[in-house]
């Protein structure tokens, strides 16, 4: 009987001992894979602007077509260090950049759609007011601000 019972002993240590080396090597892995993701969106968002302002339309396009790739990357290995809200506003802001595009190319369709995409997530945005003409209004905002924009000749007109 003690054989028995020091062999379940055995036994039980040895998958316990397991079970817990997967739970800490797993919490350890997404610990030191953070700093790669924040690495990876934060590539992505200047790939995105630099497209923005010295690709094609078409090249820029794209860019905010891998951008949503790489957040939905992020969605999928948990919040990490971000915060959720944070891949929501980028989304939202992704897909409204998106309706500008198809608007411009006059596709009315897809603008429609990528501004119900970008709407839809308004509840989990947390703003004070949030439609798609809101979250429009702030891109365009944000893109006429940026660092990467090409600042507008002054005029003198004084004489």
């Amino acid at each position: 009987m003690r054989k028995v019972t020091a062999t379940a002993l055995a036994i039980g240590a040895f998958i316990a001992g397991g079970l817990l080396g997967y739970v800490f090597s797993r919490q350890l892995f997404r610990i030191s894979l953070a700093p790669y993701q924040m690495a990876n969106i934060d590539h992505m968002a200047m790939y995105v602007m630099i497209q923005r302002f010295q690709g094609t339309p078409q090249a820029y396009e794209t860019a905010l077509r891998d951008f949503l790739v790489a957040l939905d990357a992020q969605d999928r290995t948990g919040p990490g260090l971000f915060s959720q809200n944070l891949t929501v506003v980028d989304r939202a802001m992704t897909y409204a950049r998106l309706a500008l595009i198809a608007a411009e190319r006059n596709d009315p369709s897809s603008a429609a759609k990528y501004r119900s995409q970008a709407e839809a997530l308004c509840p989990q945005i947390g703003w004070k007011s949030c439609s798609a003409d809101e979250i429009t209004r702030v891109v365009r905002l944000v893109d006429d601000r940026s660092m990467w924009k090409a600042p507008q000749p002054t005029s003198d007109h004084r004489s």
